[in-house]
Order: structure tokens, then sequence, then C-alpha cells
């Protein structure tokens, strides 16, 4: 019988077992196990290795025609005398513990993604299911079909985003309808100055004064044109500003106190019964001078308008969150705002006082935003006064 033959019977018995162990003297006497034909012709060299091993256990290994047979000596006494106890297996068994223990391996994994898959299934259908009714309605809201509302009864992301959608398409609704109502009102305010325009020139044409006389009729006309150009002029300058990206004004070094002296300068002679009281200090900072001359005259265009006779001009210091600013005070002893209008005066397609569209509020706030101040107007001791707030 070969060596080999006798290997090969040996690892099949082994499959049986997965380690043969052998209680061994030290004289080569085998007290307990069975050992094999290679085990027992290499057993001489075996107990040579374990004579000469210094510690009690040590593993080994050695090739035994073409299989490797790996190998654990223990040393001990018995009776009085050295033994050693010799667990062995071969290498074919080592590698078909490995091949199984893949095998299964891979037998749970196909398993276990198996199992998943279903429940992974569900779960995704769940969560795109209402992202793709979202995603419908955001096409329908973009193509201004905001009927429809977004109801969404979840808590969670998904939830919160839902409702941000069903607020911007409610403000888009409101917006919608504030714009539609401005425009309807400022079509009627420039319609009523072209049809004043065109009345008077027609009756001129025809001999007729409505006034009285050439002089006054023409100065009609004048006034009326200069409403409808002052009417224009807003809309194309609210119009630039809303391209104006926020933060990108140009910045230059302005004195407050100069600009409110210009600005009142030039506006106080529309009511020479006025009383104007200017308090402000010189305090520098940045924006477009330009665009804040603007601003702050359609503030006194708009305090001339309902002040009864007088103005107060007042300016001060404040650190707010660490940082310098500047707040200025313009107030008149005019009627107070409607409370229900505090909120809404600067907006551009809101109603303003006593049911007027004028626009000159909505450009103070757009050149507020675009400089990053901030714009508002309260009652005080029953009279109004408006706030810019911006940093230095």
């Amino acid at each position: 019988i070969k060596i080999d033959d006798l290997v090969k019977w040996d690892q099949l018995n082994q499959q049986y077992r997965s380690v043969k162990h052998l209680v061994v003297l030290d004289n080569g006497q085998v007290l307990w196990g069975l050992p094999s034909v290679p085990v027992q012709q290499n057993l001489n060299e075996i107990l040579s290795q374990a004579r000469s091993q210094t510690g009690i256990q040590a593993q080994y290994w050695r090739q035994i025609e073409n299989e490797r047979m790996y190998y654990v000596i223990r040393k001990g006494d018995l009776a009085g005398q050295p033994a050693y106890l010799l667990s062995y297996m071969w290498e074919s068994y080592q590698n078909d513990l490995v091949n199984t223990l893949f095998r299964r391996l891979l037998w749970v994994i196909s398993a276990l993604l198996l199992l998943s898959w279903i429940p992974s299934f569900w779960l995704a259908r769940h969560l795109t299911r209402p992202l793709t009714s979202m995603e419908q309605q955001v096409r329908r809201i973009a193509a201004r079909d905001w009927d429809e509302p977004l109801i969404t009864n979840r808590q969670d992301e998904i939830g919160q985003l839902g409702q941000s959608i069903e607020r911007m398409r409610e403000q888009l609704i409101k917006q919608d309808k504030a714009q539609h109502t401005f425009l309807q009102h400022i079509s009627h305010e420039l319609k009523t100055p072209v049809m004043v325009i065109r009345s008077y020139a027609q009756a001129i044409a025809d001999g007729i004064f409505p006034r009285g006389g050439l002089e006054g009729s023409v100065a009609v006309i004048d006034e009326e044109a200069e409403r409808l150009q002052r009417r224009v002029k807003d809309l194309l300058y609210l119009t630039k500003l809303d391209q104006i990206s926020v933060g990108k004004a140009a910045a230059v070094d302005i004195n407050i106190a100069e600009l409110v002296k210009h600005v009142v300068e030039l506006m106080r002679w529309q009511r020479t019964d006025l009383e104007w009281k200017v308090q402000v200090e010189p305090i520098m900072f940045k924006g477009d001078a330009d665009q804040w001359k603007i601003a702050l005259e359609n503030l006194l265009d708009n305090q001339i308008r309902y002040a009864a006779g007088r103005i107060c001009i007042s300016s001060s210091r404040q650190i707010k969150n660490g940082k310098s600013g500047l707040t200025l005070r313009i107030a008149n002893d005019g009627p107070p705002i409607e409370e229900k209008l505090l909120n809404s005066l600067f907006m551009e397609y809101e109603k303003g006082f006593k049911g007027q569209f004028g626009l000159g509020l909505a450009i103070v706030q757009q050149i507020a935003v675009s400089h990053g101040a901030r714009v508002w107007a309260a009652n005080e001791d029953e009279s109004p006064a408006f706030y810019i707030e911006l940093e230095i």
C-alpha cells in the first residue's frame, strides 16, 4: 500500500472528526488513540521534536508525500513518566472547512439579501411616493396651477418639506392676487391722468377752456402729466431695483446728516407751512448715495403728504449683536396709520393709506433690502413714525 493511499484514508476518516488526538509516552508507546500509518511512520521524528520542545505546548507542520499535516504537541506527565498529547489534522481538512464555511456564508448572505429585498422595496416605495406627489405638485405650481392644496400628515423631514411647499403655494396665491389688484388700481391711476389730459386737449382744440382760460386749462394738463410721469418713473425704478441683488449695491461712504439735510432742502418747498425739526448726527455708513437719496425723498414725500404741521427727523447709534448700527427716525404729526396696514405698508402690491397705491414705500423697502438694512413703521403717541436701521 502506498503512503499516498494511507494519507487519503486518514483524511477520509478525519471527515467525521475534525482533529485526532494521541497520547504517547516518551518511549514511543501509544497509550490512547489509534495512530494512522503515516503518523506511525513519522512518530519517531515527532517524538524527537517533542523531547526538544522547551515550552509546554508548540505548533508544528510536516510534509508527508503531497499533503501537509498540522499538529500540536503538549508536554505532560503520566504516572511519573513524560508523556505527550499529539493533536493533528491534514491540510485538506482545513481547506474543506474554509470552503464549507465560505459556501455557507454565501448562502446566508444570499438569503438575507432575498429576505431584505421585499421590505427594502416596500420602504423605498413608502419614501418615494410622497416625494413623487410633491414633485408633481411643484410642477403644477411652476405652471401657475396652484388651486389644489398639498396635504401632508407626516411629522418627519418629508412632512416638513411638504409643509414648506404648501406655505410657498399659499404665499404665491396671495402675491398673485395682490399683484392683480395692484395692476388694476395702478392701471386706473395711469388711465385717469391720461383721460384728463386727452379731454382737456380736445376741449382746448374746440375752443373751450374748462378752467376759465387757456393758462388754467394748460396748468391742469401739466399737473396730470407730472402725475403720470411720476407713476411711470416709480414703476421703472421699482423694476430696476428688483434686479439688484442683495449686497451688490455700490458702497461709498455716506454722511447721513449731510444726506438728510440735502433732501430736506430739496423738498421743504412743497409745503412751506410745515415746521421741520432735524437732529441728525454726522454718522458715516456705506451704501449707494443715489439710492438712499431716492429712499429719503420717498419717505419725506409721504411725510409731507400726511403731516398736519410738523416733521421730525432724528438719528441714534446702537450696538446690536456686537455690531454698530444707525437708526434714522422720521415722524410727523399727521393721522395714525391703520393697524392692519403696518405690516404690509412697504409691500409692492398692497393698498396703502386712504386706498392709494403709490410705489414710494415699496421702493424704500427694496433699497433697504439691497443694502442689508431694515425699514418699518409704527404709531407713536397717535402719530406715525418711520424707521431705517442699518449697520455702520
